[in-house]
Formats: structure tokens, C-alpha cells, sequence
């Protein structure tokens, strides 16, 4: 049973924690301040949308192309790197800004290797934290780690709504700066173990021929460890549908029937994030306690898809007023933040105990890729299905296609077998369950 507290997890991983949470919320400070940059030289949202796919798709692709690094080199010494570029791609358009020189390609160049460093630094900090926390501890790790991304999500946008007015987007983006720069220094302090990886083939080998054979061993690896396809698929899904909510649906939606209350926007991105926030901090904890962890994380799957479906369904009927709106939607998003939280704390946990440490990062980099590829897809199948369907109808057909991707898991022996195993029990249990997933 785990500790009730989130307290002696350990100097280090607090730290990796504290840097993640300021690197997120500057980062996202930074973000708004681009946009209005970037609006106010253009006038055309096209272009600065065309930016946020730019650091997008190098986001996803890192992960496929470079999740081998974290299972080869240290990790510590990685993540170190990562900061560094982040740092200094933040530094590069503070001081564009400042010298009020608009370079589309410099810009888009930042933003790609800023998610280039996200898409390789993610899934080190995952699978950094086995080693920095004993293993009876790693589901409230998880748990923190999420309260900690939650809490950025949230924080983030409030912060650049109240910076933006009185620093302006010079002061945003140096403050941004500030901030991925104290993340540096704390990452440098931080003391991890260094693991025990096997040089000595890489040196026979090209680096082109090491990074093919390092991802095809990972996604070959998730995909034999069957759990783990299975959830990376119902990962898929859930991206598929649940992006096009806030980054489609909803804007359309409000604009559409309240072009007046932009706050509509705030308040149902906000309840989302609190939901997140609130299952991470208390509640996941003791309905695995109670219930089980089979049973919270297909509960957790099923709540975002009728919350989902319910908000496709009401919005059709309580859109004339925006209080009436604002009062059915956000207690059912408050619901699937917490269905989300349910699913990914459990999930990550899993993963992180059961997968053997040589193959950690580039199976979490493999399910982030799959996972994570769908994304700018289901916006665009989002704008589609709203067109043909209506806002609302395609709402709750995104939310139905939750719920039906869920019923096979459900059924899935393989997977309850492993959920259903405790922390001890189940660490490096892939190894023992699959060994031909794992031959080095």
C-alpha cells in the first residue's frame, strides 16, 4: 500500500518536479506571448496556427526518432541537454522580440527544436523516476507528476493572461526565459543514478544504424508486450477524440452561439484541469484503494466518454444562455479530467514498474509516438465531423467512440491480469510475461 503522502519521494525527483512545472508554465506564458506577436505582425491566425503545428509534429516525431537516447546514454546528462536548447531557443526569441525582428523561419525553427528538446525530454523524466523512488512509492510519483502537470495546465494560462497586460511580449517572453533558465539550474542539481547501459555494441556500430536498430527494438518490444499495445492503441483513441474538444469543438461551439462570453472558454478549460488536479491529488488514490486498479482505470475510460457525449448532447439544448451552458458543461468536464487522471496515473505506473529498465524510455517514447501521431488528425476529423454532424452531434460521437473503444479492453485478460497486480508484484513483469520483447 502506498504512502498516503506525497512527502519522501525523494530531493531529486522533487527537483526534476519544481523544473518541469516552471519549464510548462513559462513555456506556455511563452506560447501566448508568440501569439500575440505573431497576430499582431500578421493579422492571420493561419500563420501562428502554422507555428504551433511546426512544434507539434517535432514533438511527436522526436519521440519515435530520438526515444532510444534515454535506454543508451545517461539520462541525467540528457536532460541537462534538453534545458540547455530550451533555454537557449527561448533566449533567441526574446532577444527577436526585443530587437522587433520577425523572421517567420527563425521563429518556426525555435518552436521546432523547442519540441524536438519536449519530445526527448518527456520520456526521460518518466523513466528517471524508478530510480530516483523506491518502488512501493511509484504510484504516488506518478501521482505528483501528474498533480504537477495538471497544476501547469492550469497555471499557465492564467499567468500569461495576468503577465500580458502589464509586461507586454517583451516582458512575457524574457520572463519565459527566466523561468526555463532556474528550471536549468535545478535540473543540474539534481544527483540521479547512472545506469547501467551497454555501450560497447553502439561503438561497433554507425550512429544511423544504432538509432534504427534502438526504435525498431522499441516499437517491436511494445508491440509484443501486449498490455502496452493495447493501451497505447486505447491512448490513440482517447487523443483522437478528446483534442479536437478543446482545440475545435469547443471554440467553434462558443463562437458559434456566444462570440460575446470568450470566458466560457477559460471556465470549461479550467473545470477540465481542475478535474485533472483533484483526481490527481486525492481521489485516484483511494478509488484504487477501494475499487481496484482494473476497475479505476476502465471506470476512468468510461467517464470521459459519457462526459464527453453528455456535452455533445446538452449543448444542444442549453445554448441559449451562456450560464446555462457554463452550468452543464462544467461539472461533466470537471468529471472527465478526473475519468482522464483515472486512466493515465495507473497506466503510467504500470509502465514504468513493469517494463525492464534497458527499454523504459523507448517504450514510453514508442506509446507517446502512437498515441500522440493522431492529434493534429483528430483536429482536423473534428472540424470535419462538426460540419457534417453539428458541434454538439460530433461531441458525443467522439465521446461514444471512447466508451466502444473501452468495451474490448475490458475483456482483455492480459490486461486485467497485469493491472490487477500490485507494485511489488508487478515490477519488471514484462520482462518475465514477454521475453522475446526483450532480448538484450
Amino acid at each position: 500500500m502506498s504512502n498516503p503522502s506525497l512527502g519522501g519521494l525523494g530531493r531529486d525527483f522533487y527537483l526534476i518536479q519544481l523544473a518541469a512545472f516552471l519549464n510548462a508554465v513559462g513555456t506556455r506564458c511563452g506560447q501566448f506571448a508568440i501569439a500575440w506577436w505573431v497576430l499582431g505582425k500578421t493579422a492571420d491566425p493561419v500563420a501562428f496556427a502554422s507555428y504551433v503545428a511546426v512544434a507539434t509534429l517535432a514533438d511527436v516525431l522526436a519521440r519515435a526518432v530520438f526515444g532510444w537516447l534515454g535506454d543508451q546514454y545517461d539520462r541525467h546528462r540528457l536532460l541537462v541537454g534538453c534545458y540547455i536548447i530550451s533555454a537557449t531557443m527561448t533566449l533567441v526569441l526574446a532577444c527577436l522580440g526585443t530587437l522587433d525582428l520577425y523572421l517567420p523561419w527563425v521563429i518556426g525553427s525555435c518552436l521546432a527544436i523547442s519540441g524536438v528538446t519536449i519530445g526527448i525530454r518527456d520520456p526521460i523524466q518518466m523513466s528517471l523516476t524508478p530510480t530516483l523512488v523506491a518502488a512501493h512509492r511509484i504510484s504516488d510519483a506518478v501521482r505528483l507528476r501528474s498533480i504537477v502537470g495538471s497544476s501547469s495546465a492550469l497555471m499557465g494560462p492564467l499567468a500569461a493572461g495576468i503577465l500580458l497586460g502589464p509586461l507586454g511580449v517583451l516582458g512575457t517572453l524574457w520572463l519565459n526565459s527566466l523561468a526555463v533558465m532556474v528550471a536549468l539550474a535545478l535540473i543540474v542539481l539534481v544527483r540521479a543514478p547512472a545506469a547501467s547501459h551497454s555501450p560497447g555494441t553502439t561503438r561497433q556500430m554507425s550512429y544511423l544504424a544504432t538509432w534504427y536498430t534502438r526504435t525498431r527494438e522499441g516499437f517491436t518490444a511494445l508491440y509484443r508486450v501486449k498490455p502496452e499495445w493495447n493501451l497505447s492503441l486505447l491512448a490513440f483513441i482517447v487523443n483522437f477524440s478528446l483534442y479536437p474538444l478543446f482545440a475545435v469543438l469547443f471554440p467553434v461551439l462558443i463562437n458559434r452561439y456566444f462570440s460575446q462570453d470568450l470566458w466560457l472558454i477559460a471556465v470549461t478549460e479550467g473545470a477540465f484541469a481542475l478535474g485533472l488536479l483533484a483526481g490527481s491529488l486525492f481521489l485516484v488514490k483511494r478509488a484504487n484503494e477501494r475499487c481496484g486498479r482494473p476497475y479505476v482505470v476502465f471506470g476512468g475510460l468510461l467517464l470521459v466518454g459519457l462526459a464527453m457525449f453528455g456535452c455533445g448532447l446538452f449543448s444542444q439544448f442549453f445554448h441559449v444562455k451562456p450560464g446555462w451552458f457554463a452550468g452543464v458543461t462544467v461539472p461533466l468536464l470537471f468529471i472527465a479530467g478526473i475519468g482522464l487522471v483515472m486512466v493515465t496515473v495507473n497506466t503510467s505506473t504500470v509502465r514504468m514498474l513493469a517494463t525492464p529498465d534497458n527499454y523504459r524510455n523507448r517504450i514510453g517514447s514508442a506509446t507517446s509516438f502512437v498515441s500522440g501521431m493522431v492529434i493534429p488528425f483528430g483536429a482536423l476529423f473534428g472540424g470535419a465531423f462538426s460540419e457534417t454532424l453539428g458541434v454538439g452531434y460530433a461531441m458525443a460521437a467522439l465521446g461514444l467512440l471512447i466508451i466502444l473503444a473501452s468495451l474490448p479492453c475490458m475483456f482483455s485478460g492480459v490486461l486485467v491480469r497485469v493491472l490487477s497486480m500490485g507494485d511489488e508484484q508487478i515490477k519488471n513483469i514484462y520482462k518475465d510475461f514477454y521475453p522475446d520483447a526483450f532480448p538484450d
